[in-house]
């Protein structure tokens, strides 16, 4: 009779060993870019959607949001009536702002929804949007609204909108972005440039632009101008794409 070949169990057992170490080290990778490919998607549709708003609003009132809401009747009612009309089942859940604060703490955090984080940050931080209070749609995502915009001619007000909800990981640049609409009838990522963004880099509608404002840091202000990274998907320090190499270790 012929000998018969196999395998022994030593050698089954190391081939099993070696593929238990190599599937340790690939899994979280693969896992965490599954998650940031659904965020990524999240994000696009959220994109499409405001500018769709804005176009209709545009046709609707045969001017643009920034134009509408320049003065403070035409903010609140966008926010509190129009703005609801285009999205379905818009409900205020919560009036956070930012001179609302935690009378034990003194933190103006602590009346949030939710906790929110910088880009890689550990500490909670507040909503750049701090004067609408927090409002919720069909798809549960989250939205607050910053201040108007001063003049006719400027775009804005920037919107905030944490695209999964209060599902982790509540964070500026992975799943909490800010865009801008503008005197076009479009909406623009913060840290786009437009020729109608205001100057005023710590005002009520900034010009958030540069890399130097997408990076780890425990200010929200240094995370602002990562959704313009992240709908381009191109990373901030010049090494790849957004989603898969700027977001590995973040």
């Amino acid at each position: 009779m012929k000998d018969i070949k196999a395998f022994t169990l030593a050698e089954v057992l190391i081939t099993l060993g070696v593929i238990g170490i190599i599937a340790s080290m690939t899994l979280p990778s693969l896992v965490n870019n599954i998650r940031n490919n659904v965020l990524q998607n999240q994000l696009k549709k959220t994109y499409s959607e405001l500018n769709q708003i804005s176009k209709l609003f545009y046709n609707d009132y045969n001017m643009s949001i920034p134009e509408f809401t320049a003065n403070w009747s035409g903010w609140d009612q966008f926010v509190t009536q129009i703005f609801p009309k285009y999205l379905k089942m818009y409900n205020k859940i919560n009036d956070w702002t930012y001179g609302d604060k935690d009378p034990d703490t003194g933190l103006n955090t602590d009346t949030m929804p939710y906790k929110l984080y910088a880009l890689g940050g550990k500490t909670p931080v507040a909503s750049y949007c701090d004067l609408s209070g927090f409002y919720v749609d069909v798809n549960g995502r989250y939205y607050s609204i910053n201040d108007r915009p001063t003049k006719s001619t400027e775009n804005g007000p920037t919107i905030c909108v944490d695209i999964n909800g209060v599902k982790r990981p509540n964070m500026y640049g992975k799943d909490f972005f800010l865009f801008v609409f503008t005197v076009d009838g479009s909406v623009i990522p913060m840290g786009q440039y437009h020729k109608n963004n205001s100057n005023d880099e710590g005002g009520i509608n900034p010009t958030i632009t540069g890399s130097d404002r997408c990076k780890v840091n425990q200010s929200n202000y240094y995370s602002l101008s990562c959704t313009y990274y992240a709908i381009a998907d191109i990373s901030p320090d010049g090494k790849g794409t957004y989603w898969k190499d700027y977001l590995k270790n973040k």
